[in-house]
């Protein structure tokens, strides 16, 4: 028979922060631009090549907002924010190197942005650096202790690593943090299940936040028999069909033939 494994293995990385400025109506941004330019003209500040590398940004001219970090910084090498967000348009080019030696030049400038630890650190999962990924993100939780997305992928790289005890830490302390976080559910039971600890009340709870999922039904139908836990899976396998999710049909036929 085959072996069926759990369809989500670990729920996907938080998102890279972005830059530390309000969103700006699209439609606003290329008079800004104008504005910008004209203002550089009398004052090239590296503030003004910052704020217009910013709007560059915004509506995703990711080199020339590069272009422009890099005026700020040649005016003002001293300035931490300016490589912080040289980083951030970085990782959008998927240049986590560079990513990289800017949060690193950001962090050496001013060791105490979590920001920068974070963003370091999943450029660094980005290149498989996960030990360096794990060190970053510890420092991250150091300035911040309810750094919530840090605990989460930090978590997440552990129990990749098959570090499953330290990532179940890592989970229950953001359910601390915040006790309707789907994913931590969801990742605490799979490491939970990885080491023989019973992990049927984190799926039963992934359910009762995300009840119209039919990926809740189905991985935990997936735990049952694969763990042989006592559970009516074929119920779930039933409801994750009912949500037209068709790779549970496969199950339906196999284990659910009544």
């Amino acid at each position: 028979m085959k072996n069926y494994i759990l369809l989500i293995l670990f729920c996907s990385y938080l998102s890279v922060y972005s830059q530390d400025f309000s969103e700006l109506d699209l439609k606003e941004i290329p008079q800004e631009i104008e504005n910008i330019n004209a203002l550089i003209l009398k004052e090239p500040s590296g503030d003004n090549y910052y704020l217009r590398g910013y709007y560059y940004y915004q509506i995703k001219n990711y080199p020339k907002a590069i272009a422009d970090y890099d005026k700020a910084i040649s005016v003002n090498p001293n300035n931490y924010r300016y490589y912080y967000s040289k980083g951030n348009t970085n990782v959008k080019l998927k240049d986590y190197k560079q990513a990289i030696d800017c949060y690193t030049k950001c962090i050496g400038l001013n060791n105490n942005i979590q920001k920068a630890y974070f963003n370091r650190a999943f450029s660094k999962t980005m290149l498989d650096d996960a030990k360096g990924a794990i060190d970053d993100y510890s420092k991250s939780i150091a300035i911040n202790p309810n750094y919530l997305q840090a605990f989460q992928n930090r978590g997440i790289i552990r129990a990749k690593l098959n570090l499953h005890k330290e990532a179940i830490q890592d989970f229950d302390k953001v359910i601390v943090i915040n006790p309707k976080f789907v994913e931590a559910y969801q990742n605490r039971a799979i490491s939970k299940a990885m080491i023989n600890i019973n992990a049927k009340s984190d799926f039963d709870e992934v359910v009762n936040l995300n009840p119209e999922d039919p990926e809740a039904y189905y991985n935990r139908a997936i735990y049952f028999i694969n763990f042989k836990i006592k559970g009516d899976y074929c119920s779930d396998i039933k409801k994750a069909v009912s949500f037209h999710y068709d790779t549970a049909v496969e199950l339906l036929s196999k284990f659910c033939k009544k």
